[in-house]
Formats: C-alpha cells, sequence, structure tokens
C-alpha cells in the first residue's frame, strides 16, 4: 500500500469549501492529474454518490470510478476509487481556523495484478501527482470558486481521435485539419440557441474565420459590432451580413489592434454606446515574417496578438453584462503547443526573430490570460474561455506562410468550419456553464504537450503585470 498525505490552509470558510472539495465531479478543475470527472448518479453529494473520472498517467488515460462512503458536513469526506489495476480511499478533513480552513488530506492506493510488486517504482511519481493535486485545490480556493464545473468530458466516440491530436503529429495534423473536423461534427447535436438582444463585439470580422463568425452571429440575431482596421472593407462586410441575414444591427469601428491609443479610442466609443456588453470576441490576430515595430515603438507581433487583446479585454471588463451569460472569448493557435511563454522578452528583441515562434508565443499568452481572466471574473458569471479553430484556409496563412499553405491545402479546413467554435462557445447555454478552458471543435483540450511549454505561476504574474504595465499611461 502506498498513503499519501497533505495538508493545505485556505482562506476561505469552512462550509464553501467542504461543499466544493467534496463534489468530486469538479475534480478536473484543480487536479492535473484527472481529464474528466462527472457524476453518475443524481442529486447532491452525499453517501452512495458515484463518479467516473479519467485518469492522466503518462500516454495512459485509465478510468476510475469513486463512491462517496462517508460525508460529514463540514469536517469529513470519505471516497473509495477503483480501477482496472488499482483502488484508493482518499479521507479529506476540514477545520476551521481563525483565518479560514485547514484541509488535510490522506489516499491510500493499492494495486493489483503484477503492478503489486511495483510499489518501489510508484510512490515517488504518485507522491508527486498528490502534490500536484493538493496544489491545485488550493489554488483553485484561493483564487474563487467557480459557481460551475468546467467539465473535460470528452464527446462519445471522439476522445480517441482527441488525444492523439494532442500527442502524435500525423493524427494531429488530420485532427487540426478537415477531416478531424468531420469526425467531430458527427457527434454534435445542432446548436439552435439564438442571441436576440444580445450585445456581440468582434475583432477581426472582415475576412477569414471573423467574417465567418459575425455573419453567423448575425443570424442568430445579436446586436453586432465588428472592430476592423480598413473602412472600406468593414462597410462591404457590413452591407453584405445585413443583405444576406436580414439584421439591421451590424456596425463597425476603425482600429489597428496593435496601436494603443486606437484600442483606447475605440473602447471609449463602445463604452459610450453600449450599456453593457454581453460577448466579447478576440478574434484578430496576425502573423508578421519580419520584426518591426508600431508607431508606439512595441513589436507588432506582440502589440497586436497579446497587449492589445489585454488591453482591449480590461478596458471593456467594467461594461460586461452580470446577468450572468457574458462571454470572453479568445482565439488563439495550435501553434501555441510548441511555445513557452518568455516573460523576459515578450517583444522578441534577444533573438534573431521567427514569425511564426512569436506568433505562438503570443497566443500561448492569450491562454495564460485566458486562465487569469477566469479566475477573476468567475465570482461575476462572466465565462472566459480560448479556443483554436484548426487548420483553416484564410488569406492571412496564405500570406504569411505560403509553404505550410500549399502543402496542406488538401486538408485546411473552410473559414466556416474554423469559425464553429467560436459561435458555439458564444451561443450554447453549455459553454456559459464552465469557464477557463481552451476549446477545439467544441470540445475542452489540454493546453500544454510538451512539458518544457508549462509557465509557472511566478511567470503568469510576471505575465500580467508586464502587460498591465505596458498599457497604465496609454
Amino acid at each position: 500500500m502506498i498513503r499519501l498525505t497533505e495538508s493545505i490552509h485556505v482562506n476561505r470558510p469552512v462550509e464553501p469549501v467542504f461543499r466544493y472539495t467534496a463534489d468530486f465531479g469538479r475534480t478536473q478543475e484543480w487536479d492535473p492529474g484527472v481529464v474528466s470527472s462527472k457524476p453518475a448518479s443524481p442529486g447532491n453529494p452525499g453517501v452512495g454518490s458515484i463518479y467516473n473520472l479519467v485518469l492522466k498517467f503518462g500516454p495512459f488515460r485509465p478510468e476510475m470510478r469513486y463512491e462517496i462512503l462517508a460525508y460529514i458536513p463540514f469536517s469529513k469526506v470519505i471516497l473509495k476509487g477503483t480501477a482496472d489495476s488499482f483502488s484508493a480511499v482518499d479521507t479529506i478533513c476540514f477545520s476551521p481556523t481563525g483565518t479560514g480552513t485547514r484541509i488535510d488530506y490522506l489516499a491510500e492506493i493499492e494495486f493489483s495484478g503484477f503492478l503489486n510488486r511495483m510499489d518501489l517504482f510508484m510512490s515517488p511519481v504518485l507522491k508527486e501527482t498528490g502534490r500536484n493535486a493538493i496544489t491545485g485545490l488550493r489554488h483553485k480556493l484561493s483564487n474563487g470558486i467557480c459557481p460551475a464545473p468546467g467539465s473535460r468530458r470528452f464527446a462519445s466516440g471522439s476522445g480517441l481521435i482527441d488525444y492523439m491530436a494532442d500527442h502524435m503529429i500525423l493524427p494531429g495534423m488530420l485532427a487540426f485539419g478537415r477531416p478531424g473536423y468531420e469526425i467531430r461534427r458527427r457527434f454534435w447535436t445542432e446548436n439552435r440557441e439564438t442571441l436576440y438582444g444580445k450585445r456581440v463585439v468582434i475583432t477581426g470580422g472582415t475576412s477569414g474565420i471573423g467574417k465567418a463568425v459575425a455573419l453567423k452571429l448575425a443570424k442568430k440575431r445579436a446586436d453586432l459590432t465588428i472592430i476592423a482596421r480598413n473602412r472600406q472593407k468593414a462597410a462591404a462586410v457590413q452591407k453584405e451580413i445585413i443583405e444576406q441575414t436580414g439584421n439591421p444591427h451590424v456596425d463597425f469601428l476603425l482600429a489597428d489592434l496593435g496601436v494603443m491609443a486606437d484600442i483606447k479610442r475605440v473602447a471609449v466609443r463602445l463604452l459610450e454606446k453600449k450599456k453593457s456588453i454581453d460577448i466579447l470576441i478576440n478574434n484578430a490576430g496576425a502573423l508578421f515574417n519580419d520584426r518591426e515595430e508600431t508607431s508606439e515603438g512595441l513589436e507588432r507581433t506582440f502589440a497586436t496578438d497579446l497587449l492589445g487583446v489585454f488591453y482591449l479585454t480590461e478596458r471593456l471588463k467594467s461594461r460586461f453584462s452580470r446577468c450572468g451569460s457574458a462571454r470572453i472569448i479568445n482565439v488563439s493557435s495550435g501553434g501555441m503547443y510548441t511555445q513557452k511563454i518568455d516573460v523576459d522578452d515578450l517583444q522578441n528583441k534577444q533573438l534573431p526573430y521567427n514569425g511564426a515562434k512569436a506568433y505562438a508565443r503570443a497566443k500561448r499568452g492569450v491562454v495564460i490570460l485566458t486562465r487569469l481572466w477566469a479566475e477573476q471574473l468567475c465570482d461575476a458569471g462572466i465565462a472566459v474561455h480560448a479556443m483554436h479553430p484548426g487548420w483553416v484556409d484564410t488569406p492571412g496563412i496564405a500570406s504569411a506562410l505560403p509553404g505550410f499553405h500549399s502543402r496542406l491545402n488538401s486538408i485546411l479546413r473552410t473559414p466556416e468550419q474554423g469559425a464553429d467554435t467560436i459561435v458555439w462557445l458564444a451561443s450554447a447555454r453549455e459553454a456559459g456553464l464552465k469557464t477557463g478552458l481552451f476549446w477545439l471543435d467544441r470540445q475542452p483540450r489540454e493546453t500544454h504537450v510538451f512539458p518544457n511549454t508549462v509557465e509557472s505561476e511566478t511567470e503568469r504574474q510576471t505575465l500580467w503585470q508586464t502587460l498591465n504595465r505596458l498599457t497604465a499611461d496609454t
């Protein structure tokens, strides 16, 4: 038997801490070793409640069934988990203190079959897993308990291709392309939700994915504002969308989203004209093959793809609807899987400039911001998500990465296919019940595949502080 013991203290009252932790349907929100967790029995947690978990153990995804054996509000919960080759009993005790709650966690793990002889080898791995889990719980409890679970369960039949897409090169190419989209869409139900009266702001809505999103949202009767750089293109797209959808509530504002002064100006206009904003879609982005600086002295990739996203969202944050349905959707890229954020060189000065890497690092930063905003805004009922649209045939890809475009043109997605998950995140009820996730094809996905791309908590906070400092005087 392997015994794991950990203790933490959080500055929250014991009752909400107990209720959150004892609900094992939310384990994936704080335990990095859990891929998905969902209740298998109805009702609130209590003795006899069943949860089905999918665990992350190296390249494997074992399934585990947990049952609550003891449930004593607000002091103790005991659960027993069983899998094919091992079992575990988790005892979690809660004690109120003068400043919050102490949590004592004990796990007793037993292996069967040939694994029974491998305790010596498994013990260090499992102890590290336990430390990561309890650290995740402390972080979650310390930074806000969100009102609804961010389930990462797989749609039936699509889990294998999702795992392969994240971890294997050739299947990943197919999954990010049109074949992956066509496979996954077979498991979807039709998205019939409308957006009557919802005020939506989208950046980069005049071509490619953004235009396809704008058209679909207008069909759902949203009150739509497009932020674009080119007046002629914006006016032409506005006219086209109104004619095709019959929705007259489509307008545009002009801004270069790599120039902070432009963002400030357009944000002021939005705050003047809209009582509230229900949905913000940070879609605009660009890949620059040569290092350039904006009129404000900022490296253009960083300014457009990361700093601008931060500044616009922060400027508009106070105006998001508080009715429990507001959403922020940040469009990232699958390329971010290859890169770690470099908080010491956000403007790509130190190494020879590589446009694709600079773009990927900026998009990695957007995913980090998504997590931070989700933690800050969850108590206000604002859902924040990031997504990547897969590999899409857009004018931007064709001009910035001509070699990539020519080699993979036969499997690239259409802009409409790339737009699907953005529209789903903006309108589907299910998407509003979760926050802080990274999506592809309507499914939550891992944000890291390679261990060397994982940022630390210090790096996350440094990123936030740097972006905040760069925009403080704008």
